[in-house]
């Protein structure tokens, strides 16, 4: 049993509330109302990550992918627009797909590749809703099949749990029999194990023959040796030799050995086997480590049927129509017609797209989907053009960062792509490909932006080597190279100094730090992979051990941490000597995965350790500089079926911890005692990272991209008090000035795949304890008191003019939420919509709204009304919340974008000039109607909506930026003042509309 150090505070805390020094109050948990409505953002980016299963759709537009580590996708448009539909399940990793070719509406998902799944899943409505049918013990699936004729008669091909590196205790929780080939005759309600060998592992590729399905193919991967990686290869990895080929008659019944002979014994993948067309499975091809051998046969005697030394080790796929056209994916992807003789690379780029699988509809050679490290991408003339994969969310991330920048900007390595520096809000109302930018960094390791200069970054480059990179040029400096003497992990830690932002460091198996951008770097450490209790191998050559993760203190200078891949954990409290503090209880093949030093003490700090192919929690806490350690799990998953990545203490709140495991977020208002969900919306991925930034929490997830938390507010602020109020308001973050979207071009296509941007505006957060009956009303005003704006719950009445739009491109009616728990709603910082008439771009009076720019022109945000109201000037404004008669009131301060170089005075004069046409645009309005109402052909309304029109032009004009009105803006406008005065007076009204 694992020992606990606890001391009587701490037990005490475990049992009650207590009132930390900052008069916080602290629980075991929260009520999930107090943060339940809170909502993650994706901000991107869309450049797809690996793809490890798929199938194609009878519909020539219809296909499915599957991925490592972000659930099942379908695209209804030959890979246009892809749509994730299988989250609802919460599982991420899937090893197969299967649709049913005789009707289509029958899917089957096979889960497990890159991580543990929970067996079959079944879909009868095209993937809408799904049904685990069984198997769940398989842990990881290598391929499923269904009958051409029989959606009932399923084949699964199971990898199996082959962990051999557990401790015995963590195996006999888990079934390790269930591996192997399976078949069902009643859609999944009932399974019978056919291929089975208790000395050999599992499945991990298997095909039949199309012209006769009773033949069926499939590999036996051999049982893992001792100390071996434990399963065969299913696309992430490799396995062990020997991998042995299987062949059935009856469809999966029973199966025999084939022959073999000329077969040498070597490895095999996904995909491994494929079989002719037209051959009835005589003509079987396999690609293995050594080569592509074929049999004409049906696998009793085999011959290497090319030398070309590119044809190798991965998957060959056989042409549904032409015996003598084949696919074999590798770096590249190649073809034959020439039944495998000769090759050419057919698909691919260089640094490699790494083509793992290829799916070809049995119906139509032509209709090609290709699984490549880098998304799933569809052809449908025969490989000649593909779809592009910078369509899919599902990048694999490590670690994340963020710089200085307004807006912030989050930096990660991406597995197989590279890096990206993607941007937590866009000028342009949503994130796209126009935003984000590689900032130069290999696909994995750490990303370290200079805390002076947000253009210049720091990170892992190839071969262990660290480079700067610097965003003006967009050129890379080599600053480090290891040579023979250092030593890295393949996560080589970055991290800047808190204290002084001119020192970086590096991590080997020394900290190395630098003064000078990289030009020169000393050793700041010992060699930290080894300690008195874990000396050096007596081979140098056999010690690999290095650095892993690295946390210095921002609240003293000197006091750094260090985790090392061999499971040592040291600390330094004055940057000189070092002191191994390892808590006692890791097991001796840890690596410590993480450290994250305390935001508040400098002898706290978190560390996350992680065992190989053991999948349970180890997050450990110091109070005292590691003299003693506590494990804090309580609370999370239980299953079995995950471990901890990453634990992070919030900058604001004391206690408040969030956690990143390899299925869900989590956090602890109590210092780690108790876990509960942030999960939220957020899908279920592998959360490898997490960085808080400002207000806004940020996970790099290993499947689903980035995605962001905004306004963590209701977490810093939740109490138990909190959620037995009827309402609590909470206090607003301060509001940033920001136009939320200035795009002036046409508007992207609707079918190009965006992030999020934040809510736009000020942020408000409040808790109902229960829903109220009536109406609720938020009233901003500012420093005199004078209403700005007033919302309510009610939405407003519905529009009656038609628009020269479609209606997706519409937001939905502005009101307030008011449902049991948080509620969220952002105001614009704008005053209303001002009144104006439907005129057209050409000037004439129009009978329905014609959206000449394209204003907030975001798919399902666009106003309806437009121009929007002016912006508020920065200031102090106070926000009133009513709910239920009761009052509820906190401030709100409004600061100017820090980009701008408007002044305070430019942007008072530029409201003070938008409120003065609001008003005319108000009066000018009502009266058009009035007079028109009386006599359609009024050429003084005539003359009154001329100046509406040319008064809304200018308030467009007026606030397309920041800045101090122009001369001639002002002059315009005084002008059609001017002139709407002279037309009210003439319809005998008063002049001075515009105040």
């Amino acid at each position: 049993m694992r020992k606990l150090i606890l001391t009587a505070a701490r037990t005490l805390a475990a049992l009650c509330v207590l009132i930390l020094s900052s008069g916080v109050v602290f629980t075991q948990s929260m009520p999930r109302s107090l943060f339940e409505g809170m909502r993650w953002r994706l901000i991107g980016p869309f450049r797809a990550g690996r793809v490890s299963a798929g199938a194609i759709d009878p519909d020539p537009n219809t296909y499915y992918i599957g991925t490592p580590g972000g659930g099942v996708w379908k695209t209804t448009d030959a890979g246009q627009v892809w749509t994730p539909i299988f989250d609802a399940e919460h599982v991420a990793s899937i090893g197969a797909i299967a649709v049913s070719p005789s009707n289509p509406k029958i899917i089957y998902v096979g889960t497990g590749e890159q991580t543990w799944g929970n067996g079959i899943y079944k879909s009868a409505d095209a993937g809408a809703t799904w049904t685990n049918v069984g198997l769940r013990d398989t842990r990881l699936v290598g391929e499923v099949l269904v009958d051409p004729g029989n959606p009932d008669v399923v084949l699964v091909a199971a990898i199996g749990d082959l962990r051999n590196q557990a401790p015995a205790a963590e195996m006999s929780r888990f079934n390790t029999t269930e591996r192997g080939v399976f078949k069902s005759t009643d859609g999944g309600r009932t399974w019978t194990k056919t291929l089975f060998k208790e000395d050999a592992g599992g499945s991990a590729s298997m095909v039949w023959a199309l012209d006769n399905p009773k033949i069926v193919y499939a590999t036996l991967a051999p049982a893992p040796a001792a100390g071996g990686r434990g399963a065969p290869s299913t696309g992430s990895g490799q396995a062990p030799a020997g991998v042995a080929i299987y062949k059935s008659t009856d469809q999966g019944s029973t199966w025999a050995p084939i022959g073999g002979k000329g077969l040498p014994v070597s490895f095999s993948g996904r995909q491994a086997v494929a079989i002719a067309a037209g051959t009835s499975g005589r003509r079987v091809f396999t690609n293995i480590r050594d080569g592509l051998f074929r049999s004409d046969d049906g696998g009793e005697t085999w011959e290497r049927w090319t030398t070309d030394p590119r044809i190798a080790g991965i998957g060959v796929i056989a042409d549904p129509k032409n015996p003598d056209v084949m696919y074999v994916t590798q770096t590249s992807m190649y073809r034959t017609t020439d039944g495998g003789r000769t090759w050419a690379s057919y698909v691919g780029a260089p640094s490699g797209d790494d083509f793992r699988l290829l799916w070809i509809d049995p119906r139509n050679s032509s209709r090609l989907l290709a699984g490549v490290d880098q998304g799933g991408i569809v052809s449908v003339d025969a490989g000649k053009t593909w779809s592009n994969w910078y369509t899919q969310p599902t990048a694999q991330l490590y670690h994340v960062s963020t710089d200085t920048a307004f807006p912030y900007r989050v930096y990660a390595t991406q597995q197989d792509s590279g890096s990206v520096a993607v941007p937590s809000r866009s000028d342009f109302g949503e994130i796209g490909f126009r935003d984000w930018y590689s900032p130069g960094a290999f696909e994995w390791g750490f990303i370290a932006p200079d805390p002076l200069d947000p253009a210049v970054a720091y990170g892992e480059s190839w071969y262990n080597a660290v480079i700067r990179f610097d965003k003006r040029t967009e050129q890379l400096t080599h600053v480090f190279v290891p040579g023979s003497k250092y030593r890295s992990a393949q996560m080589t830690p970055l991290a800047f100094s808190p204290q002084d932002p001119h020192t970086l460091y590096l991590c080997t198996q020394f900290v190395m730090k630098t003064t000078d951008a990289g030009m020169h770097w000393s050793e700041a450490s010992p060699d930290l992979t080894v300690t008195a209790k874990r000396p050096a191998p007596t081979e140098p050559a056999q010690n690999r051990a290095a650095i892993f993760t690295f946390a210095p203190s921002s609240v003293k200078p000197g006091v750094m941490w260090a985790g090392t891949s061999n499971g040592i954990v040291q600390m330094t409290e004055d940057g000189k000597t070092w002191i191994d503090v390892t808590p006692p209880d890791i097991p001796a093949n840890a690596t410590i995965a993480m450290i994250e030093a305390g935001h508040y003490d400098a002898a706290t700090a978190y560390a996350v350790v992680n065992v190989p192919q053991v999948l349970r929690h180890f997050i450990y806490r110091t109070h005292d500089n590691g003299k003693t350690w506590q494990a804090i799990v309580s609370g999370l998953d239980t299953s079995g079926l995950a471990f901890t990545r990453v634990v992070r203490e919030d900058p604001v709140r004391k206690g408040l911890l969030y956690a990143g495991t390899e299925s869900a977020v989590y956090v602890s208002f109590d210092d780690g005692d108790n876990w509960q969900s942030l999960q939220l919306n957020l899908p279920t991925s592998s959360m490898r990272d997490l960085v808080v930034h400002g207000d806004d929490l940020i996970v790099g997830t290993y499947g689903r991209s980035i995605w962001i938390l905004d306004d963590v507010t209701p977490l810093r602020e939740a109490t138990a008090a909190t959620a037995a109020a009827d309402v609590h308001f909470f206090k607003p973050q301060t509001a940033v000035r920001w136009r939320w979207d200035m795009n002036q071009d046409t508007p992207l296509p609707i079918e190009t795949p965006v992030g999020q941007n934040p809510p736009d505006g000020a942020i408000f957060d409040y808790y109902l304890k229960g829903a109220p009956a009536g109406e609720i009303s938020l009233t901003i005003a500012d420093a005199h008191g004078a209403v700005v704006r007033r919302y309510t719950s009610t939405p407003p009445s519905a529009p009656t003019m038609p628009s020269n739009v479609p209606e997706y491109w519409f937001g939905a009616p502005v009101a307030l939420p008011k449902a049991a728990g948080i509620n969220r709603f952002a105001w614009n910082l704008r005053y209303p919509t001002p009144k104006v008439l439907p005129f057209g771009y050409f000037g004439g009076f129009l009978k329905y709204i014609e959206y000449t720019l394209a204003d907030h022109a975001i798919p399902g945000q666009t106003p309806r009304e437009q121009p929007e109201g002016a912006l508020v000037a920065p200031g102090e404004y106070v926000a009133t919340l009513e709910v239920g008669g009761k009052t509820f009131r906190q401030a709100l301060t409004v600061k100017p974008d820090p980009r701008v170089r408007a002044t305070q005075a430019d942007l008072v004069e530029q409201e003070a000039l938008a409120k003065r046409i609001g008003g005319g645009l108000a009066v000018s309005h009502d009266r058009y109607y009035q007079l028109k109402a009386k006599d359609e052909g009024s050429k003084t309304a005539d003359a009154i909506g001329i100046a509406n029109r040319d008064l809304a032009r200018y308030l467009a004009m007026l606030e397309s930026g920041d800045g101090r009105p122009s001369e001639t803006l002002r002059d315009a406008v005084n002008q059609s003042c001017e002139a709407l005065d002279k037309a009210l007076v003439e319809a005998g009204g008063a002049a001075g509309a515009c105040k």
